[in-house]
């Protein structure tokens, strides 16, 4: 084995770096890979924003095809498991999750509502969703790729004249990886997805003209590979295929008479090694049209508003929410007719967003976007033990956006209902305050926009948790 742990040296030297300054770069990278998380989802909730661009990722890709020169140097940016602020600040913090319940267990009306209107909508494609991600068990969406991949054949020039072909050979594992981040947009056109695999094995054969080296097998080991597939929502025109990268290779090389030779060390280190990162990708980006990621995609573009022939009124909830001792009510906060709700469910869910917290959790994200929403109706507030009731009067929202939080377990392979969180934000709330009472006129302007949110997040979260429930009883 002497031999062995030489080559694997030697093609650790060609990333100096990793060996001389890992630290740094380990840290470097993984702010960088966040960043490039954060940047891409970015803009879920503005239309005037800039849309992220897949050349984000396509920029820093250092081998634009497989005769590309392998660059050592972008070998691995590290992705912890570990949520970190980034994640947290995308994904909802556990502490702002926890007000919110503790909100919600304080307000008074926290009875079993059954969703109607535009909610059921929402509670149902997202119901729909979370039950293929079960069934198709997302947290292991890795293991429809090859058990054994086939690499091509490839040959090195060396100076001199000199080659070395490797042929007959296999990557092993790679059903063995994990699905670590998925985001979806259809509105966006934009997939990506990162795949992580703790050890990718090569073996093969090969074959040279160099004395003492003619033939022979070999083993390629890479570890802590990270591989990511950036591409469209409906084809593969806007595909970035970017290598693979790992952390480090370990590599074993026999001669015909089981000999351990390092003389295809520079062979390795300079192509071979990019040519099965590129394996690696490529095999990834099929994925995007295999396992849960495409049911997925199925269920994102089933048109939302196909469910608004069926016999729902036209609003989105009702207000009913205490806080201290403020308690407001409100009727039927939706839209005019139905045609409006018709419009309104056309580009309704922005974009769905996998995470994996740890090797047995992960959290699925739902983001909608409601628009122009208009009603009229009478407001009832119970304020320091005096209720008092508004005329009917005419509100508007410009838009709702809301995102939704669901965590699960998995355990022995089977995934167990965790928890659901909502949150949401009105942007762009009118209404006319010229004949509310001016013992009203503050509670308003201070809580009727926050209260909106509060009681809109908790309908939502608890018709939810029925419905999964329902769902998880069949079972």
């Amino acid at each position: 084995m002497k031999s062995a742990l030489v080559i694997a040296s030697v093609l650790l030297a060609g990333v100096a770096f990793e060996v001389t300054a890992r630290n740094v770069y380990d840290n470097q990278n993984q702010r960088e890979n966040n960043n490039q998380w954060v940047r891409f989802q970015q803009g879920d909730y503005s239309d005037e924003s800039a849309e992220p661009t897949l050349n984000e990722f396509q920029n820093n890709n250092k081998f634009n095809n497989v005769q590309s020169f392998y660059e050592s140097e972008s070998t691995f940016a590290d992705r912890s498991r570990q949520s970190n602020q980034n994640d947290e600040t995308y994904f909802g913090s556990s502490q702002e999750l926890s007000q919110q319940q503790q909100r919600k267990n304080q307000n008074q009306f926290t009875a079993d509502r059954q969703p109607e209107g535009l909610a059921k909508i929402i509670v149902e494609k997202i119901a729909a969703i979370q039950k293929i991600a079960v069934e198709h068990n997302i947290a292991d969406s890795a293991d429809f790729l090859d058990a054994a991949l086939t690499v091509n054949q490839n040959s090195v020039k060396f100076p001199k004249h000199n080659f070395v072909s490797f042929f007959n050979s296999t990557m092993k594992n790679l059903n063995n990886g994990d699905l670590e981040y998925m985001y979806l947009n259809l509105n966006k056109d934009a997939v990506f997805a990162q795949y992580q695999f703790n050890e990718l094995k090569t073996v093969g054969s090969f074959k040279s003209n160099i004395p003492h080296a003619h033939s022979g097998y070999y083993t390629i080991i890479m570890n802590n590979v990270v591989s990511n597939l950036s591409t469209g929502f409906f084809d593969d025109k806007r595909a970035v295929i970017k290598a693979a990268k790992f952390q480090y290779a370990d590599a074993n090389i026999k001669t015909h008479d089981g000999s351990e030779t390092q003389v295809f060390s520079p062979a390795l280190e300079e192509k071979y090694l990019g040519v099965l990162a590129n394996a690696v990708s490529n095999e990834v980006m099929k994925s995007a049209n295999k396992g849960a990621l495409v049911h997925i995609k199925n269920e994102i573009r089933k048109p939302m508003e196909m469910d608004v022939a069926r016999k729902y009124t036209n609003k989105l909830f009702d207000l009913r929410w205490q806080e201290d001792q403020v308690t407001m009510e409100m009727n039927n906060i939706g839209f005019k007719n139905s045609e409006e709700l018709k419009q309104a469910t056309k580009q309704l869910l922005n974009s769905v967003t996998f995470q994996r917290k740890s090797q047995d959790s992960y959290r699925m994200r739902y983001d909608f976007a409601i628009k122009n929403l208009e009603w009229t109706s009478a407001l009832n507030v119970m304020s320091a033990g005096k209720r008092m009731t508004t005329e009917p009067m005419k509100f508007a929202i410009e838009k709702l956006n809301v995102k939704v939080y669901i965590d699960k377990a998995v355990h022995n392979q089977k995934q167990s209902y965790g928890k659901a969180y909502t949150k949401v934000e009105v942007q762009g709330l009118h209404y006319n305050l010229k004949h509310v009472q001016s013992e009203l006129v503050s509670n308003l302007e201070n809580d009727l926009q926050r209260f909106m949110e509060l009681s809109l997040g908790s309908y939502l979260q608890d018709c939810l948790v029925q419905e999964l429930i329902n769902y998880n009883r069949q079972y």
